[in-house]
């Protein structure tokens, strides 16, 4: 994906029209792009080939069955800029802690330092939230009996306490600018990912309605039981059955004030913090206000990024609560609204470049959900049948004029994707 995109001429982009609400929920990269990418690879590396061609002499290198150290130089350079210029995995890794120096007078006050938040403030923390967690029982078995009014004022109380008690827990500095916009008809909140812990930092100021994926283990546990007071929407965005089912309970839940406002996170997975990956355009295609939240973490002490194919969750709070303190800033905008002829894919990218100019992150395109999915074999085999077109015509080629036989190489390369293409698409 960072190899550089030459279009061909005559090239039409890919047409990927929003035909649905629910379908900005899904996760499957969109085949039309795919397509649209390798014929423009399949460009690129014809160019490549034509102009190794040209510059061959007769006499430097032979065409013969013997392969040289050019045939492999495209692939070479390609797999050097795929790991120089790659932008696509950074959005998904931890930033190294940089080192410093040990020397006789700061080893034992680092030492002193792992002493103190291991042994002292490690078990203090534990304590803080384990009071919280109690407190939070109390007060939500308390509320089941009330009237619904008071039932759910209760219920607000305990959500906000437990947050707190979580925020107490890592020793949380939270820096907020602005303040939430009161709720309205047709309201949607959009804010970038980190960690779930942004979910405990935006729930300490006020109630707010969640959706997003539907998680399993502790995770799971708080989804299905602790949060279950505050009319969430949980669905597995790999599910077609499900973005539809919830992309009509999410225009109901915006029209209904008396539940609290929704919240969304549209890049749909963790960001380590640095980067705005892809915003889903679901929630930008329902017509209602958005409210942009920029969320910037400080990594003096701790990288509040949680990366779930590296580190447990129960691992990750583990890593909060024996840092020194969780330093991070928020930010509420001004609401946005979608301006008439502009797309809802626009209306997202716009609202995306808010966020991160706000929060100083970097704005990308890539789409999150690809880190899950590995590319089609059909791709492998479309590259292998280009490199074999082109070493065909060069070690056999079809004529005496060697303009016409790069002509009929460039027309024979760009033709193998071609029909290839089509299988892969009709077998997707």
């Amino acid at each position: 994906l960072s190899m550089k995109q030459v279009k061909r001429p005559g090239l039409k982009e890919a047409n990927n029209p929003s035909k649905d609400v629910a379908e900005g929920f899904g996760a499957q990269p969109d085949a039309g792009d795919m397509d649209t990418f390798m014929e423009r690879f399949s460009y690129s590396y014809a160019q490549e080939i034509e102009a190794q061609v040209r510059t061959e002499g007769d006499d430097g290198y032979q065409r013969t069955t013997t392969f040289g150290f050019l045939d492999i130089a495209p692939f070479i350079r390609n797999g050097m800029e795929a790991i120089v210029q790659d932008s696509f995995t950074q959005c998904f890794v931890s930033k190294p802690r940089e080192s410093w120096t040990f020397n006789f007078y700061l080893v034992p006050l680092y030492w002193v330092g792992v002493i103190i938040r291991y042994f002292i403030l490690f078990p203090v923390r534990c304590c803080i939230l384990f009071v919280g967690m109690l407190m939070f029982a109390a007060v939500f078995l308390a509320g089941a009996p009330m009237p619904p009014r008071l039932r759910s004022s209760l219920h607000e109380l305990a959500i906000r306490m437990l947050a707190n008690a979580f925020l107490m827990s890592w020793c949380a500095v939270v820096r907020e600018h602005g303040a939430p916009p009161p709720r309205e008809k047709g309201q949607i909140f959009v804010a970038n990912h980190t960690s779930v812990i942004d979910v405990v930092l935006l729930l300490q100021r006020q109630k707010f309605s969640l959706t997003g994926q539907q998680h399993g283990g502790l995770i799971g546990f708080f989804q299905e039981y602790v949060l279950s007071c505050m009319d969430n929407l949980w669905f597995d965005r790999l599910e077609s059955r499900d973005r539809h089912m919830v992309a009509k309970k999410i225009k109901e839940h915006c029209e209904d004030v008396s539940k609290p406002p929704l919240l969304v996170f549209p890049e749909g997975t963790c960001v380590n913090n640095e980067y705005v990956v892809m915003f889903k355009r679901g929630a930008f295609d329902l017509g209602t206000s958005i409210v942009p939240v920029a969320i910037k973490y400080n990594k003096i002490f701790v990288d509040a990024f949680w990366n779930s194919r590296m580190q447990s969750f129960p691992g990750h709070l583990f890593a909060l609560m024996t840092s020194w303190a969780v330093v991070c800033e928020v930010w509420y905008l001004d609401p946005q609204f979608r301006n008439e002829g502009e797309s809802s894919s626009s209306f997202a990218n716009r609202v995306k470049d808010m966020i991160a100019t706000q929060a100083r992150l970097e704005s990308v395109p890539w789409d999150g959900y690809l880190k899950y999915f590995r590319p089609k074999p059909e791709y492998k085999r479309m590259r292998q049948q280009v490199y074999e077109r082109s070493l065909l015509r060069r070690f056999f080629p079809r004529g005496e004029d060697k303009e016409k036989d790069v002509k009929d190489l460039k027309a024979d390369l760009l033709s193998v994707p071609t029909g290839t293409r089509r299988r892969t698409t009709s077998t997707s």
